[in-house]
């Protein structure tokens, strides 16, 4: 018995560096382009030629890159991931989340001597603005979208469907990529007022303007609409403290025979297998956000009357495992 398991947690923050430092200095955008001899990537990187190596080697260590004859290649992952003029590019989204995890670490202190109380319920709308026109439209193009077309393809009368709601739309992405691949489908995006401006620029980029609307406001307060056929609703109620009060809009919004979809993280303090979920979450939890339990959204949406809910657990979403509930009026 040692404490090894506890020493080398603290070889993480060694290697998302690296990958966060060949990201900022586009690496594999470089070295996609051309060969290059490492005295030269480091002319063009203004680095130290030794540390240049070193930091290369680390990439190839985390399966980024890989050497042949003497050159450094990109891994299939980093040529679809973080190469920047990619059209899956994520470096941004990494970046990204680094960042607010390391918002959430440094704060962590604070949180437990209780010197923020005014955190359990921000509606910082401009901050999803800002964060929607890039990182979020990247994860949601790249990352979420194609997990969400995957099991909206099962559901058995899709392509019947002639509305659908994105709620919590963020860039709108999600609901876009949904109505373009569904040409009788119309969509609704809603989102607060400085969100939706967003998205609505990206209904132009896809489009998209005579298939899809925008509709503004705060989801608890405000009308989201109706004559649904499926709404689309991720990570979005850690926000709420009654739950219930919002699905009980989702359903009212719903055609008969619709179907809710929603995809979010649950998370059981004792699942010691999948604990990455409260380790992501656990700054939202000391912020008194309300982190949904297993089965609880499951639970609500029966007592509510949604009938025939089918649950599972999905891989593909970015970060940790969500659980997927699809409730049909």
């Amino acid at each position: 018995m040692n404490i090894n398991k506890y020493l080398n947690m603290l070889l993480v923050q060694q290697k998302t560096e690296v990958l966060s430092l060949a990201i900022e200095l586009q690496i594999f955008t470089l070295i996609e382009k051309k060969n290059y001899e490492i005295h030269d990537l480091a002319f063009e990187l203004n680095t130290n030629v030794n540390n240049t190596k070193t930091l290369l080697d680390s990439l190839v260590l985390l399966d980024l890159l890989y050497k042949e004859n003497g050159f450094y290649k990109n891994e299939e992952i980093s040529k679809r991931f973080f190469i920047s003029t990619s059209s899956t590019y994520c470096g941004d989204v990494f970046l990204h989340r680094k960042n607010m995890l390391e918002y959430g670490k440094e704060s962590l202190s604070s949180l437990l001597k209780k010197e923020h109380l005014n955190l359990s319920k921000p509606k910082d709308s401009g901050k999803w603005a800002n964060a929607a026109k890039k990182y979020l439209k990247q994860e949601q193009k790249n990352l979420i979208s194609p997990s969400a077309l995957n099991i909206i393809k099962n559901l058995r009368d899709i392509n019947k469907m002639k509305k659908i709601l994105d709620l919590g739309c963020s860039s709108g992405i999600v609901g876009l990529e949904i109505v373009k691949n569904y040409e009788n489908m119309t969509g609704v995006l809603f989102d607060y007022e400085e969100v939706t401006n967003i998205a609505n620029n990206h209904i132009r980029e896809y489009d998209l303007e005579n298939r899809v609307s925008i509709l503004s406001g705060d989801i608890e307060e405000d009308n989201i609409g109706e004559g649904y056929d499926l709404i689309w609703c991720s990570n979005i109620l850690y926000f709420f403290k009654d739950k219930k009060k919002i699905l009980e809009k989702i359903y009212k919004a719903l055609n008969p025979n619709g179907v809710l979809v929603s995809c979010h993280v649950e998370i059981d303090e004792q699942d010691k297998v999948n604990q990455d979920s409260f380790f992501y979450f656990l700054f939202m939890s000391m912020q008194g956000r309300n982190i949904i339990k297993p089965m609880e959204l499951s639970n609500i949406c029966e007592n509510i009357g949604f009938k025939n809910i089918y649950s599972f657990s999905n891989f593909d979403m970015p970060m940790t495992p969500c659980q997927i509930h699809i409730a049909r009026k």
